[in-house]
């Protein structure tokens, strides 16, 4: 079973629990659906956790963690994906998504994203880069739920076909 196999790469309760950015959550992580390994709480957790990871933020794994209490979605699975988006991904990953919010924002006039003129143009900037990471968020947190969803029905539908052999 998929479950099986995410239980190897998930991070523990008591691990998230000691990360000192969570304990403002207290009792809250005590919600036995945040750790609920059923289909439709690993898909929310994969949309949440991708969908953070885009955002050009700090303390991702505040939001993550906010968002999983909230949607009542597995937690370890969207605190593990919001570091996808770490200092090695984060210079391409932010400038695409910032070239993504041009093309939507002002495809005319574009923004220059220069070190020497950046705080000059802040302010278009950080407008362009938010909406292209909300749109770049939406688009790969759905792809990666369906394409989520299609495994996770292919190999329950491939394991029950090699039990009856």
């Amino acid at each position: 079973m998929p479950k099986k196999r995410l239980k190897k790469f998930l991070p523990s309760h008591e691990k998230i629990k000691e990360q000192r950015f969570l304990k403002i959550f207290g009792k809250l992580l005590d919600n036995k659906d945040l750790w609920s390994l059923s289909r439709k709480k690993v898909l929310g957790g994969v949309f949440i956790g991708i969908f953070v990871a885009c955002l050009p933020m700090p303390l991702q794994m505040v939001l993550s963690t906010l968002l999983a209490i909230i949607f009542s979605v597995n937690l370890p699975l969207s605190f593990a994906l919001i570091f996808i988006s770490n200092p090695i991904t984060m210079p391409p990953l932010f400038y695409f998504e910032y070239q993504i919010g041009k093309l939507l924002i002002n495809p005319q006039n574009p923004v220059k994203f220069e070190f020497d003129s950046m705080y000059d143009n802040f302010g278009d900037i950080a407008l362009c880069l938010w909406s292209g990471a909300i749109v770049v968020g939406i688009f790969s947190s759905v792809v990666c739920v369906v394409v989520v969803n299609f495994l996770w029905i292919y190999t329950v539908k491939k394991n029950r076909k090699n039990s009856f052999k």
